[in-house]
This record gives C-alpha cells, structure tokens and sequence, in this order.
C-alpha cells in the first residue's frame, strides 16, 4: 500500500526509539501518538545518568491499550536479572502482554565509572552474563523454583508467587558476532545498532542473527535502531544529523573510514572532520559530507527517509527502530504506517 505522504510503498512494520532525555508526560504523549499512526512499539534506552527506564515503559502502557513498549536495552550490569524478570512480569501483566525485555551490556562507556570492568572481554565474558540473564528470567517467568548458580549470578532457593499470564520476549542488543549468533538461536529478537550503521555493515550482522537462526532451527526478529532526521527541506534535515552529538562522536571515534567508501565519502574527508573534532573545533559538523549523514542515518525529506527505510529492511532489518531528532514530530507523522 503507498503513503499518502510520499507514494512510496511501506506496509511493513516501524517502531520508534528514544534516548531517556524526554520527560515522561512526553514520553506518553509520543506513546499515545505512535498508537494512533499505527507503530507497532516505542522503545526507550537504559542511562546511568538520564531518567529511569521502567518509569517510561509503565507510564506509556498505561496510557496506551494496544502498543508494545520495550527497553532497549536494560543493563545486565547494573540489574539483577531477578528483579528485571519480576519487573517485566508485572509490566506483562499490567499491559495484557504488551512489555518487551530489551537486554544487553548497556551504556559501556560509562559502566566503569560505577566500578565494572568491560575490557578485556576475555575476562568478563559479556556474553555469559547475557546467558544466565536469559536462563534466570525465563524460570522465573515460568514459574519454577530457581536453582541456579552461575559465574556472575545466582538465584536459589526461590519461588515465584505468581506466572505471567503472558510471555515476555527478549531481544538482545549487541554489535558482537558471537552474540548476534546467540541472539539468533536462543532470543526472540536481536537489536543490531546503537543507530548509526551502514545499511552494508547492518546487513552483516543480520547475517550473524541468521547464522544462529540456522544452527538452532528457529527464526528471531531483526531490528535495529535508525538514527532518523525528516524535513520537508532536505538540507535542514541532514543539518539536524550534523548537530546531534551522538552522531559526531560515532562518526568522530567509532565508525571505520573505510567503510563508508563504497558511498562516496573519501578516507581524507572523514580524517580532515576528525582532526577538527578531536581538537573541539566548532566548525567541525561542517566538514561532515552529505554523503556519509546519507550513508548512516535516515535524513532527508520523507519520500528519501521512506526509501532509506527500504534499503534498511532489504538488507534484512524486521523491525526498524526510528529514532527522530530535529524535527521530531514531523518525522514522526510523515513516516507513519497507517
């Protein structure tokens, strides 16, 4: 079915994601909305220093009757898995099912200011840790008396007094093949980017949710977030991109140069915005290319952010997570579903 926005054909499924920076009361106004334009869910990441996670998932689903909320992610560092599974029961069980456990390390930049080591993963197996998360969530949330001792957690001696009367899905976010793969054979869903990836880079670790997919005989949701800018001036909303923090730092320390060549964008461009935002310059958004906003995000006026959408779901994205900055409620209204 085409948009009446744009005639561009987007009958599938759309979420919208949201770092915790909003106040709640708008947190529940953006919920409501995304009910009435037909999103499927909204989203909201976990901070050590932003508002809490579950006050936004509990207000949304009480404001809304139809929409699925999920966190996206909780840190498996800084929650015990027993009280996120009790915490995501009674959200499950508020909402009629509606609540979704979005997992994974979480905000690892600042994980060690609170006394947790990251680095070398050798020895601290993030990928462990996600697996006794899920192995102790999934017994609670059945209703079994816990018996569990792991390398990091434990849980025993323990009974539930009450079973969901609904599942609770679990996706797990990660940029880690090795858990890619795990969220492919054992999670309902995998959240492949933070939301700014190339649609060649998400392409590659879908392949990675596949490869577990396939080892395991089962099928799970690939979403990914999509760092997502719309105006009906193109140019402002590449501009809104260039002035989000979070996208200079990705592509000031994180994304690889090269990756960014088969889209135009040279190695002596991305090294001539580095050098002036490594030094603060102020002028340095200025030095990013069209090219590599167009590259990593979905920016552009709606018929362009609807296409980038395509190119994001032909590289085998399920579930795209759109995350609006700008112009906010433009975006969230022109790419509307329904």
């Amino acid at each position: 079915m085409p948009s009446r926005a744009t005639g561009v054909s987007l009958t599938e499924r759309l979420a919208l994601g949201f770092n915790p920076v909003l106040p709640v009361r708008d947190a529940v106004v953006i919920g409501k909305k995304a009910e009435s334009l037909g999103y499927e869910s909204v989203w909201f990441h976990e901070s050590l220093f932003q508002r809490d996670v579950f006050s936004y998932l509990t207000s949304v689903l009480l404001s809304t009757s139809r929409l699925k909320v999920a966190s996206g992610a909780i840190n498996t560092f800084t929650r015990h898995p027993l009280t996120s599974a009790a915490t995501f029961a009674s959200l499950s069980e508020l909402s009629g099912g509606r609540a979704i456990m979005g997992l994974g390390l979480g905000s690892f930049p600042t994980i060690p200011n609170i006394g947790y080591k990251i680095f070398p993963v050798s020895e601290t197996k993030p990928l462990q840790r996600i697996k006794e998360y899920v192995a102790i969530s999934r017994s609670f949330w059945a209703g079994e008396k816990l018996s569990f001792r792991g390398e990091f957690y434990t849980a025993e001696k323990l009974q539930p007094d009450f079973k969901p009367g609904h599942g609770v899905p679990i996706y797990i976010a990660s940029l880690s093949e090795l858990t890619q793969r795990y969220a492919g054979s054992s999670a309902d869903g995998a959240i492949l980017s933070p939301s700014v990836a190339t649609t060649r880079t998400t392409g590659a670790m879908v392949e990675h949710v596949r490869a577990g997919e396939r080892a395991a005989g089962r099928t799970a949701d690939k979403a990914t977030y999509l760092l997502t800018s719309v105006d009906e001036d193109g140019g402002k909303a590449r501009d809104a991109v260039r002035g989000f923090y979070f996208f200079l730092y990705q592509l000031g320390d994180v994304i690889k140069p090269e990756s960014l060549q088969e889209y135009g964008v040279g190695p002596e461009e991305v090294a001539r915005f580095r050098e002036a935002w490594k030094r603060g310059d102020p002028a340095a958004k200025s030095l990013v290319p069209d090219k590599a906003v167009d590259a990593l995000t979905v920016a552009g006026t709606p018929r362009e952010a609807r296409s980038r959408i395509e190119e994001y779901r032909k590289a085998g994205v399920d579930l795209p997570i759109l995350m609006p900055i700008g112009n906010v409620n433009y975006a969230i209204e022109s790419l509307a579903p329904s």
